[in-house]
């Protein structure tokens, strides 16, 4: 093939490319705004703005799913029509839906009015979502009500084994709360009725948390209340190799006559 003809034959490949990217063009944004003309306008909204745009309301929905760790048809129901897959969003009929509502007016009324008050900030600077208590989770349970539960239904045994499958499936997320404080304020909440338990919950906490200087104080004050004035040096001492600045731990040991310096 000459100069020429390699030329020509480019020229006519570049118009019908030119050609084909024109109409691409042309034909996109005409679908784009069919589909946008395809979607259909909610109905039934009562809390959320009713001239909010599709993308807005389906962004939404993604915060409470997320949040609540479920899907649409938590709270929506299924159409009437059997042989369609979609979702009667406008019906009322689950209580599930009638709670979120509840809910959407509760936290609209605490960001509007008592967090801007307290703060004399506007969200969304400060402000509570379902996220803030759920985390994740239908229901905002704390670690400790699940532990509590199952420690008074099925002892100690049951309150462990569900702390050991909570922190392997949740930790490092925002669901439970896995620090150190928590396994040291619960075994105190017990303490007085349950000893034997709460040294339990105290070395559990120890298994997962060795370095804590406040769970070390913690077992400390724990011996020293059942009268083992010995075990509660041991752990005191053991509290301040931890952190030498642990106050408390030099407190117990000094009421107990032991020289910290």
């Amino acid at each position: 093939m000459d100069s020429r003809s390699a030329i020509k034959l480019w020229s006519i490949r570049s118009y019908v490319i030119a050609a084909f990217c024109a109409v691409t063009v042309v034909i996109m944004p005409a679908i784009g705004e069919a589909q946008q003309r395809q979607q259909p306008k909610p109905t039934n909204l009562q809390v959320l703005d009713s001239t909010i745009s599709h993308d807005e309301l389906i962004d939404q929905m993604g915060k409470f799913t997320n949040a609540l760790g479920v899907g649409c048809d938590f709270c929506h129901s299924p159409s009437k029509d059997p042989n369609s897959r979609d979702m009667d969003f406008a019906s009322d009929a689950k209580k599930e839906k009638l709670v979120a509502r509840a809910m959407m007016k509760m936290t609209r009324d605490i960001n509007g009015t008592y967090l801007a008050n307290a703060t004399g900030l506007e969200a969304p600077l400060v402000a509570v979502e379902c996220m803030t208590c759920h985390r994740g989770q239908t229901e905002p349970i704390q670690l400790t009500d699940l532990l509590s539960k199952a420690l008074a239904e099925k002892g100690m045994a049951a309150a462990d084994s569900t702390y050991r499958e909570l922190r392997e499936q949740y930790y490092g997320s925002a669901t439970f709360d896995f620090s150190e404080g928590v396994l040291v304020h619960l075994a105190y909440d017990i303490s007085e009725e349950d000893s034997k338990n709460a040294l339990s919950l105290l070395k559990l906490n120890q298994e997962f948390n060795p370095k804590s200087s406040f769970n070390q104080w913690a077992m400390g004050q724990l011996y020293l209340s059942t009268g083992d004035t010995t075990q509660a040096i041991t752990e005191y001492k053991r509290a301040l190799e931890l952190d030498p600045k642990n106050r408390r731990a030099k407190r117990g040991l000094e009421a107990l006559g032991v020289k910290t310096e």
